[in-house]
């Protein structure tokens, strides 16, 4: 009986494991990208990860657990944002201008002059719409791997990102972001 007990929590742990390895990519771009650095995206993910671990039979009995693991990522990022002060490392600051560089049709100069105010565009987009816009342009997923982070069916990224693609249009006044980067 006790073997049986301990097969079973190593299988847990390798099961949680490799959810980690599966989602932990995802979870880093998010976090690196709202908060603006590195270091403090990785402490948030542990944070994150420590938690799922606490739960993980909570966790796999969920409907669709990577969408609870990324709902628990968004808490933990907010919190932290709330709690202290943001510093955009160049490095993130650039990740961020060159994913958009396709999508805004800027020219190299053009994307750093405006480069401020892209970054606060996306940031500034609802939840939703800002997680789909980084999982699609910054971390370059398709729709159905960001589908299974979300919880939400093909279309319904799509659109999403349709309508993140115009906001993002009014908000910085360039008619090109509305329909570029949306093909399936």
């Amino acid at each position: 009986m006790r073997d049986a007990g301990a097969a079973a929590d190593a299988r847990l742990r390798m099961t949680f494991e490799a959810f980690c390895r599966t989602h932990e990519r995802a979870w880093l771009g998010l976090a690196d990208v709202r908060l603006g650095n590195r270091a403090d995206a990785e402490l948030v993910v542990a944070a994150v990860e420590q938690e799922l671990q606490a739960t993980f039979g909570y966790v796999l009995k969920q409907a669709v657990p990577a969408a609870y693991a990324w709902r628990l990522l968004n808490h933990h990022v907010a919190d932290w944002a709330a709690g202290h002060e943001l510093r955009v490392e160049a490095r993130t600051f650039t990740t961020v201008l060159d994913a958009f560089k396709d999508l805004t049709g800027a020219g190299p100069g053009e994307a750093e002059a405006h480069g401020t105010a892209l970054y606060r565009a996306v940031m500034e987009l609802s939840d939703r719409q800002r997680d789909v816009v980084i999982l699609r342009h910054v971390l370059a997923l398709d729709d159905a791997s960001i589908a299974a982070c979300l919880d939400r069916s093909e279309g319904a990224v799509h659109l999403i990102l349709r309508h993140a693609h115009e906001r993002l249009a009014r908000r910085l006044g360039a008619e090109g972001v509305a329909g570029r980067g949306e093909e399936r």
